[in-house]
């Protein structure tokens, strides 16, 4: 009877272990998922084993679009230990696959396992850029414990901020180790200076000599991430990041691994105090999707809010995972705020846009909430906009037009342009104090501040910028001191000074052509056309305005062409200089028997550097006497040509 028990009770025992053995989670929550763009990545259910963790997955994807799950992918746990995969159900690994008509796509992943007691987990599908993940996967009936922004960012204390807003040169030296000058080969980097103290983007080149080394000098206004672009790409790399700091020296080689790809060694200067940084592939803006988010204003404050906690949680894994320093973390707390902030202005901008295309598109009560502050000041209010890290994000300039142009703001602004017009009672100069004002109230409202932060003040800055020539057109002389009063941030004030002192330096309408390969191109326009202005517009087949504007202005150009006086001339960049057969067929049908030239991407590139600018269109105005047209008397495009030109010839009278 006893031995008859003790195998009973060992089948017993059999049989209960693989219970015992398995923990299951039916629909699991997430903290969001990156990378999946126009879609979503789901965990449907999740079983923890002694023998694998297997999760089953539901991917939302655009149908007709291809993807693919790639063999290395793996799952994380809190303390940033890896999970490789093991087998998979329902779709081949490294392979490309059709999103199907109804955009879902159903499989299992088998992975190594996972201590049963693991309370939040990743999936993560590559170590790169690009990776499908899902993060903070957890049992949505248990509180997920993490660590919050604010821990994160009163944690560690950047060392010093006293002198962030200096203006000195970087110089970058660099070599590409096994380089050879071949045609496949690059043979330039290229980046553009984005400071928000400037009102010009300039395009810089750095060519890459015949020994693989490349050298370039500029000018900073503050510490900033910097990128440069190849104009080919080296195997797994296209671009070259930096952190920069005015008076830095920074040496890089450019090293295949032992996996044949690409990758920066940083020797010295600023880059190599936060190289750690610069390697982990934080693009916070992959994470955030109110940018396309369709949903009402109180449904967006609870996507945001959840994704506030996406990038905490993902930059607290990253910082331990990869040793972070607190200068790094700092930045990278900074760049992820930038982009939290970027992403929750897109959401009302691109209501805005449904509005104009639309006006149903969006009801009263939205349309009340997004040009009222409220909505912004609950999800803003958590950014320190007085707080200079926030520039050195490559996101910061986007940020920065966004609040410039922000949707409560323009509202704001039409009142009181309304109540103008209606009242005809106030001088230009009034009116141009009043809008400045509203700015300042707005943006205060919006960011649930006080007082004008700094990027309230450089808002503010970049309209003056803007609105700089108008003030001067139109009398606005006591527009200028009114606005530099209102700059109580010494860098701010100082480049609002330095900006008008350079522009009262005007004392003639045009300046010679700078020296250059490209005034060469210049000057031989100038004899086809003798005794003729150029007006140069720089474009691409890329570029939707561009081609809009081309269009649109077809029957104007017609009647600038009976002109004797003008010449337009239009000058695109293409892979080569033979131009494909889009940008032919496209020539032939709206810019036929105009002046068109096509010239290689490089060359366009050198000649953005040449004139100082980044985006296209641009338009540059040529004299007949081969001088380069000041800004403000330069030519904008092709609508009210004949005021603008008459203006021009009457400034050279």
């Amino acid at each position: 009877m006893r031995q008859l028990t003790m195998i009973l009770l060992c089948g017993l025992l059999a049989v209960a272990a693989p219970v015992r053995a398995r923990r299951i989670v039916k629909n699991p929550d997430a903290l969001g998922c990156a990378n999946v763009s126009g879609g979503g990545l789901k965990a449907c259910e999740v079983v923890f084993a002694d023998t694998a963790t297997t999760v089953r997955f539901t991917l939302d994807y655009p149908a007709g679009r291809n993807f693919r799950i790639s063999g290395t992918c793996y799952l994380t746990d809190a303390n940033n230990r890896r999970y490789p995969l093991r087998s998979a159900e329902g779709l081949p690994m490294d392979t490309w696959v059709t999103s199907p008509a109804d955009r879902t796509t159903d499989f299992t992943l088998h992975f190594e396992p996972l201590p049963r007691r693991t309370r939040v987990f990743d999936f993560i599908e590559y170590d790169g850029q690009g990776a499908f993940m899902l993060l903070g996967i957890h049992d949505g009936k248990r509180k997920l414990r993490m660590k919050k922004m604010e821990e994160l960012a009163n944690a560690d204390a950047y060392p010093s901020l006293a002198d962030w807003f200096t203006t000195d040169s970087v110089t970058l030296r660099g070599r590409i180790e096994g380089y050879s000058p071949e045609e496949d080969s690059p043979t330039m980097l290229v980046g553009s200076y984005d400071g928000v103290f400037s009102k010009e983007t300039p395009v810089m080149v750095a060519d890459i000599r015949t020994d693989g080394t490349f050298e370039k000098r500029w000018k900073v206004d503050y510490p900033m991430l910097q990128l440069f672009r190849l104009n080919k790409a080296l195997p797994g790399m296209t671009l070259l990041n930096l952190f920069v700091r005015p008076g830095d020296t920074i040496y890089v080689t450019l090293r295949p691994g032992d996996d044949g790809l690409y990758r920066c060694d940083y020797h010295s200067g600023s880059s190599q105090a936060v190289e750690r940084w610069l390697r982990t592939d934080l693009d916070f803006s992959r994470m955030l999707s109110l940018y396309n988010f369709d949903g009402k204003p109180d449904e967006a404050e609870v996507l945001a809010e959840k994704q506030w906690q996406l990038i905490a949680y993902r930059l607290h894994k990253e910082a331990v995972r990869n040793g972070f320093t607190p200068m790094e973390r700092q930045l990278a707390m900074a760049d992820a705020q930038v982009n939290f902030a970027t992403n929750v202005m897109d959401y009302a901008l691109n209501k805005q846009f449904a509005l104009v295309g639309d006006p149903t598109a969006i009801d009263s009560l939205e349309r009340d909430t997004l040009t009222g502050t409220e909505f912004y000041a609950r999800l803003l209010s958590r950014i320190d906009f007085d707080n200079p890290l926030l520039t050195a994000s490559s996101s910061f300039d986007v940020l920065l037009n966004r609040m410039q142009y922000a949707w409560p703001v323009g509202a704001a602004i039409q009142k009181q342009v309304s109540r103008v017009i209606s009242s005809d009672e106030k001088e230009f100069s009034d009116n141009e104090k009043a809008e400045l004002d509203i700015r300042y109230a707005t943006l205060r409202a919006m960011m649930g501040e006080q007082e004008n932060s700094l990027v309230a003040q450089l808002c503010n800055y970049q309209s003056m910028l803007g609105s700089y020539s108008l003030w001067r057109e139109m009398g606005g002389d006591s527009v200028l001191p009114y606005c530099l009063e209102s700059f109580t941030h010494e860098a701010v004030r100082r480049h609002a000074e330095d900006y008008h002192a350079y522009r009262q330096s005007y004392t003639e309408p045009a300046t010679p052509l700078p020296e250059g390969q490209p005034a060469e191109l210049i000057r031989s326009l100038l004899a086809r056309y003798p005794g003729r202005y150029l007006l140069i517009d720089f474009w691409g087949m890329g570029c939707g305005p561009c081609r809009s504007t081309i269009q649109s202005s077809k029957e104007l150009r017609a009647e600038v062409a009976k002109r004797d006086d003008v010449k337009l001339v239009f000058i695109a960049g293409e892979e080569t200089a033979e131009g494909s057969k889009a940008y032919h067929n496209y020539v032939k049908e709206w810019l036929a028997d105009e002046e068109t030239i096509c010239i290689s991407n490089a060359e366009f590139s050198r000649l953005q550097e040449y004139f100082r600018f980044n985006g296209i269109p641009h338009y540059e105005t040529i004299t007949p006497d081969g001088r380069r047209v000041n800004e403000e008397y330069r030519m904008g495009g092709f609508y009210n040509f004949d005021f603008d030109m008459e203006r021009l010839k009457k400034a050279f009278d």
